[in-house]
């Protein structure tokens, strides 16, 4: 393994790890501002409220995925954004402790939640995707190939 690919997982878990500093805080203000909405009805419980009840993580996530992509050194730093974005989806659907045995919709709302969050952190690389690097790439390619421009 190279230094760069190295560097590139320690970037992906530190961002995903420091955005939980930042997460709980927010998530503890958001809490106050939401805490008194009724989800009434199986569909707003089971998708509605899971969105609504992770939008400081969302928020969070999208600045991770964005943070991962620009920082990475990679021709393609979206499979870079995966790695957290995989991070998130999985602490998220397996961080559950239910108190009774799950129905069918709380466990639609947790994997509603879990690829929310990761949805979210591969839409900030995508965001942040830089345009100039596949062009870089493909005139260095045609410089190696002899085709000039």
């Amino acid at each position: 393994m190279n230094i760069a690919k190295f560097r590139n997982i320690l970037i992906g878990g530190g961002a995903y790890y420091l955005s939980w500093w930042l997460a709980y805080p927010l998530a503890f203000g958001y809490g106050k501002l939401i805490e008194r909405v009724i989800y009434m009805g199986q569909f707003a419980s089971t998708f509605v409220m899971p969105l609504v009840v992770r939008f400081p993580y969302v928020v969070v996530a999208f600045g991770v995925g964005a943070a991962v992509g620009w920082l990475v050194e990679s021709a393609r730093p979206i499979g870079w954004v995966a790695f957290p974005a995989a991070l998130y989806a999985y602490f998220d659907f397996f961080g559950y402790q239910w108190a009774r045995p799950p129905m069918l919709g709380d466990r639609t709302a947790q994997v509603t939640g879990a690829l929310f969050l990761a949805a979210a952190c591969l839409a900030g690389g995508i965001a942040i995707r830089r345009p100039t690097s596949g062009v870089v790439e493909e005139q260095s390619n045609r410089l190696t190939i002899g085709i000039y421009p």
